[in-house]
């Protein structure tokens, strides 16, 4: 690559009339194409102006101010607000954060440091866990460059990556397979099975499903992750299993024991007592157990969730089931009917 002694500094000539300007800050380069040389000359003394400007204006808050500020002090300054689960999902990325370079000073965070902790989880085989945490690692560098604290948003610069969705889908065999194994494990577990089969939802309205849910001759959930109210009816009912909605709620409330929640402990235990709701991560975990004794296993076996998939394909096989509106996909149009009443409205599943 060319370069001139007279000419100014960064400014480059790779092909015979054909100008590059590379930043020496982070050692990108910008193409300014074939243009006259007295313009590249311009506009490369332009940009030099402002890198130094930038120096000088760093290294002066850096000397008040902001010479102390970490990543750690960063992430303090994230906002709180929101859903539990999504709270807690941001706890677990912001430790990964600071076990990595949470004492970094804000201003020395590198492209090279959020890639290799990326890389890092992605190494572990977690690609969805490095996905949410590249995620949030571009918001708390937007927040820091907002506050001052940084120049650039280092981890929007970092390589975008899909994940490809592996996990096996769950067969009505294998439902029934693990069912068997269910009381094995817990003795709420065959009723959340259920629940979520024939209610088409997932695990965490499962797990916090009330028995006052049940108005009249329908039951109203709230998906809090959607935002969205569906009212299904209590003769909902799954011909591959033969049991309806209102069926699996009789037997949830058939355990002798008092709860405000069909799926619910009925034994004590360390930190839960009878009556209390599970949670779904427990949900979740006790299921794969099941799972495993079912002898249903391997890196790609299906989860809890894949109960809500096995629920819309046995009733679009059925027939006669609003699958759509049943597992809260509602369309722009059903959207657009309840953005007057502000959600409010729940949307209703038809049944023939």
């Amino acid at each position: 690559m060319k370069k001139r002694a007279h000419w100014p500094d960064n400014l480059h000539e790779p092909r015979s009339g054909y100008y590059t300007w590379r930043d020496p800050r982070d050692g990108q380069t910008h193409i300014l194409g074939r243009i006259p040389l007295a313009q590249a000359i311009y506009e490369a003394t332009e940009a030099n102006v402002i890198v130094d400007n930038a120096k000088a204006t760093r290294s002066l808050a850096e000397r008040l101010s902001d010479s102390g500020r970490t990543v750690n002090d960063l992430l303090d300054k994230m906002p709180t607000a929101g859903k539990a689960t999504t709270l807690s999902s941001r706890r677990y990325y912001d430790k990964e954060i600071r076990n990595a370079f949470g004492g970094k000073l804000c201003r020395e965070l590198t492209v090279q440091d959020a890639s290799d902790l990326l890389e890092s989880i992605k190494a572990r085989g977690k690609l969805r866990f490095a996905q949410a945490v590249r995620s949030r690692l571009i918001g708390i560098c937007t927040k820091g460059v907002a506050l001052g604290w940084m120049d650039r948003n280092v981890a929007e610069i970092t390589e975008t990556f899909k994940v490809k969705v592996q996990r096996k889908r769950l067969t009505l065999e294998q439902f029934n397979a693990i069912f068997e194994k269910a009381p094995k494990i817990a003795d709420w577990l065959q009723d959340a099975m259920l629940l979520a089969l024939v209610s088409g939802q997932d695990r965490s309205t499962v797990g916090r499903w009330r028995v006052d849910w049940t108005v009249g001759d329908v039951v109203i959930v709230h998906r809090s992750k959607t935002e969205a109210n569906i009212a299904i009816p209590l003769a909902l009912r799954m011909n591959a299993i033969g049991m309806s909605l209102q069926d699996v709620i009789d037997r949830c409330m058939s355990s002798g024991v008092k709860s405000e929640f069909l799926i619910h402990h009925r034994r004590r235990h360390v930190r839960v007592y009878p009556g209390s709701h599970v949670r779904y991560q427990r949900i979740s975990h006790y299921f794969s157990e099941a799972r495993d004794l079912a002898e249903i296993t391997g890196e790609n076996a299906p989860t809890f969730h894949e109960i809500r998939s096995l629920s819309k394909r046995l009733y679009m096989e059925q027939g006669g089931v609003d699958t759509k509106a049943l597992l809260g996909h509602s369309t722009d149009q059903i959207a657009a009917l309840y953005a007057n009443t502000r959600g409010l409205e729940p949307i209703k599943v038809k049944i023939t």
